[in-house]
């Protein structure tokens, strides 16, 4: 699987400050070490030899703690000046890109994906984009992805309330490179600005029924420090 990993680690964390204070959210203490430390060594198992950290606020504190590890893979890191959006800080490392395939993720998210099936299903749909589509019991947090019988996605809901079964973006991507050319060259949001925008060429839904966490909140990060690594296995 020949494939760059793209982080978004530039986040503000706004809401998180209470608790991690000026620390990037992707570094928040998990059990004694950074959120980002499991997801790296996550996507390792998963067979990741290639990371790319898009990286803003507090730039520095990513430098200096990923200088000196995980060798198993390159870690490199691709900054952003002024916050560029969700979309914006993808775009901007394009030119550390290497190779035809990109997984791009939320560092403040984890979804346990098989990435070897994941890869699989985009080639075998021949997708210029997939997103993993997160199976969940009711939802008024996140928006939702609509998909048809061909797992095309045809729609994205915004929240709204409701007890039915529903799919919502796990914050995991698979791209081929050629998407980043479609890309504007300024600040953007990579799920409301373009994701809406590749309805209906090649873009898919891989399903899953997983677990997924999000740091994003004080309880939410209260839940991933109890739940993290006995979902690691």
């Amino acid at each position: 699987m020949r494939a760059d990993f793209l982080i978004l680690c530039g986040g503000l964390g706004t809401r998180l400050r209470a608790v991690t204070g000026d620390t990037p959210k992707v570094m928040a203490d998990v059990q004694g070490e950074p959120f980002l430390d499991f997801l790296l060594r996550y996507l390792i198992k998963q067979g990741a030899r290639r990371v790319i950290l898009c990286a803003g606020y507090k730039a520095e504190a990513l430098e200096e703690h990923y200088q000196q590890k995980f060798k198993e893979i390159e870690i490199h890191l691709s900054i952003e000046k002024e916050p560029l959006g969700t979309g914006g800080a993808f775009k901007n490392a394009q030119r550390l890109i290497k190779n035809d395939h990109v997984f791009g993720l939320n560092g403040d998210c984890f979804t346990p994906v098989d990435y070897q099936k994941l890869f699989a299903f985009h080639q075998e749909k021949k997708a210029l984009g997939t997103l993993v589509a997160v199976k969940i019991d009711g939802n008024k947090d996140f928006g939702t992805i609509v998909t048809n019988e061909k797992d095309e996605v045809i729609a994205f809901k915004e929240k709204f309330q409701t007890t039915e079964i529903q799919y919502i973006s796990a914050g995991i991507y698979c791209f081929h490179r050629s998407v980043f050319d479609r890309m504007p060259s300024e600040k953007f949001s990579i799920e409301y600005h373009f994701f809406p925008k590749m309805i209906g060429d090649r873009f898919y839904g891989f399903k899953v029924e997983a677990p997924f966490i999000d740091i994003g909140t004080p309880e939410r990060f209260e839940w991933a420090k109890k739940h993290l690594a006995e979902m690691l296995g």
